[in-house]
C-alpha cells in the first residue's frame, strides 16, 4: 500500500492480515517494524488500499463483510454486508469499486461501491471464488475458482461476465 503524503513524499506500507486472529499489522518495509495495528476484524483475509491511500479495505470472514479502515487512524469507519463468506478482494483502478471473492456457495464476485460502502451487485461465476484481481489496465476483473476449476473474467465497465476459461 502506498499512502498519500505531502508533495512527493509517500509512505509505503505492508498490510499483513492475520486470519487466525482479530488484528492486521501495518509494517514499514524500510525498517521491517510494525508501525500500526488495525484491531477488531476477526478472521481477516484479503486486503487492498484505495489508490489515493486514504482507506484500507479488508475482507472479514467472521462477519461476511468488507471493512473500510481509515488509513491514518487505522480505525474501521464503515462496512458493507456481503452476499456470502468472502476470501480475497481487489480494489478497482479508480478506487470506486472493490471486488470481493465469495467462497461460499454459489460463489460470485461482490461489487462494493466505495462511496456508499454498499454491495451493488453480485456477479455470477463458475464456482466459488478465492482470488479476484484487477488487470493493470483496469478493464477486467479476473476471478479464480479452485472448486469450479475455472478462471472467470469480468468486464469491469459493464460489471458482467466476459468469458470463462475452464482449467
Amino acid at each position: 500500500l502506498s499512502a498519500a503524503g505531502e508533495g512527493t513524499n509517500k509512505k509505503v506500507r505492508i498490510i499483513q492480515t492475520n486470519s487466525a486472529g482479530d488484528n492486521v499489522h501495518v509494517i514499514d518495509p524500510a525498517t521491517n517494524k510494525v508501525v500500526g495495528v488495525i484491531e477488531g476484524i476477526e478472521v481477516n483475509h484479503g486486503v487492498g488500499g484505495a489508490p489515493d491511500g486514504s482507506r484500507i479495505y479488508i475482507s472479514n470472514e467472521a462477519e461476511s463483510t468488507l471493512e473500510a479502515v481509515d488509513a491514518k487512524t487505522l480505525k474501521v469507519i464503515k462496512h458493507a454486508k456481503l452476499s456470502g463468506h468472502p476470501n480475497n478482494m481487489a480494489v478497482g483502478k479508480d478506487g470506486k469499486r472493490v471486488y470481493v471473492g465469495i467462497i461460499q456457495e454459489p460463489g460470485g464476485v461482490d461489487v462494493i461501491d466505495t462511496a456508499t460502502m454498499t454491495r451493488v451487485k453480485t456477479i455470477p461465476t463458475k464456482g466459488t471464488i478465492h482470488n479476484p484481481y484487477v488487470t493493470p489496465d483496469g478493464k477486467y476483473v479476473v476471478a479464480g475458482s479452485i472448486v469450479g476449476k475455472s478462471v472467470n473474467v469480468i468486464d469491469a465497465a459493464t460489471e458482467t461476465p466476459a468469458w470463462t476459461l475452464d482449467m
